[in-house]
């Protein structure tokens, strides 16, 4: 065997012939789409060069480039049909579209069909080789085998999925919990206590929710947003606990109430924090609990103030909204793609918290 090796190299024995210098493959800065022109940063296309496009395989079935973005500059969110990965070796930046993550040297991206990607260079800019599996995609400038994101597209989609998301919350205002409110059941000490321990369990639930995503944060302007928020969120669990009810002086020495299903609903969003990515936990914290949070302590206040430490709801009416509006422009990072995903993650979210409202009602009517 090791002789019929040995035969084979020296058949296809060559000679190193020469060494390319960087600089010595053409170079495109920028490529035409639909009459807008969009940065490639520097890109150097292996088979723009003679000899390497002599040595390398054929054009259809792989090209490869030298890369290179300046320190701040964008290759704007695209899409390609065939499957791509990016090695890079010098620099750092963030990766932008389907996913959001930050990049840098010794990092590789793949990138299948259909994806949403590009890129913004950190201060020391960002090098690498793209590799694509199948022809090059800007081997002919003219004609780019790729789909540049049209950012009108995109603001529509962003808008498209804010109004989805608020014909749910609008449902969120509709559902039994915010009846169970209105008429007087909780005017009964029993029921009282069993509502508000009931949901203490959601309440304490959000504290492990909030940690969990800081734990599980990649990106660096995600960690800082989220960190912001779960800093004004602190303690509010001690503050639902601290009830100011007559009915419930020795409430302290009783023991903790629990509940599988809204155990298991609370568990289910603590999940998530490990298994999505930066946007989508956003989007579930964000535009999911927080306005849910919004819609509830606005009605139940009036209802429930004199029984809990005031503070309690007058932090939530004047904080809500504008935690809320944090998720808006976190998600404006995603492509249209993502947004399509997102809508699925925020549905089975709504979905989630509106069991555990229900479940409350079923409780509190039950005891």
């Amino acid at each position: 065997m090791m002789t019929a090796l040995a035969d084979e190299l020296n058949e296809a024995a060559g000679t190193l012939w020469d060494v390319v210098p960087r600089d010595s493959i053409p170079a495109i800065r920028t490529v035409e789409q639909d009459g807008v022109t969009h940065v490639l940063g520097e890109l150097r296309d292996f088979r723009w060069h003679q000899g390497l496009a002599e040595f390398l395989p054929p054009g259809s079935e792989f090209g490869i480039s030298w890369v290179r973005l300046q320190a701040g500059e964008t290759l704007d969110v695209h899409v390609h049909p065939i499957q791509s990965m990016m090695i890079f070796f010098a620099g750092s930046g963030t990766l932008n579209g389907d996913l959001t993550r930050q990049v840098g040297a010794g990092n590789v991206v793949v990138v299948p069909p259909g994806c949403h990607h590009g890129f913004t260079a950190g201060r020391q800019g960002l090098s690498g080789i793209s590799i694509q599996f199948g022809a090059g995609l800007y081997t002919e400038p003219e004609q780019p085998r790729v789909l540049f994101a049209d950012p009108a597209a995109e603001a529509g989609a962003h808008a498209q999925l804010l109004a989805w998301n608020r014909d749910r919350i609008e449902e969120f205002g509709r559902l039994p919990v915010f009846d169970l409110l209105a008429d007087g059941t909780l005017e009964d000490p029993t029921k009282r206590k069993v509502y508000q321990d009931a949901l203490q369990i959601w309440v304490d639930g959000n504290q492990t929710l909030l940690f969990s995503r800081q734990a599980s944060v990649r990106d660096p302007i995600f960690e800082k947003a989220f960190f912001g928020h779960m800093t004004e969120e602190l303690g509010h669990d001690v503050l639902h606990a601290d009830r100011a009810d007559p009915d419930e002086e020795n409430a302290a020495d009783q023991e903790q109430f629990r509940d599988p299903i809204i155990e298991a609903v609370t568990d289910w969003f603590a999940h998530q924090m490990f298994v999505l990515d930066d946007v989508e936990k956003a989007a579930i914290v964000h535009l999911v609990i927080e306005n849910a949070s919004s819609v509830y302590h606005r009605k139940a206040m009036p209802v429930l103030a004199k029984y809990l430490n005031n503070n309690y709801f007058e932090l939530h009416v004047e904080a809500d909204d504008e935690h809320a509006a944090i998720g808006e422009e976190l998600i404006r990072r995603a492509g249209p793609r993502t947004y399509q995903r997102l809508q699925q993650v925020l549905g089975e979210a709504w979905a989630m918290i509106g069991a555990m409202t229900n479940r409350l009602v079923e409780l509190t009517r039950a005891a």
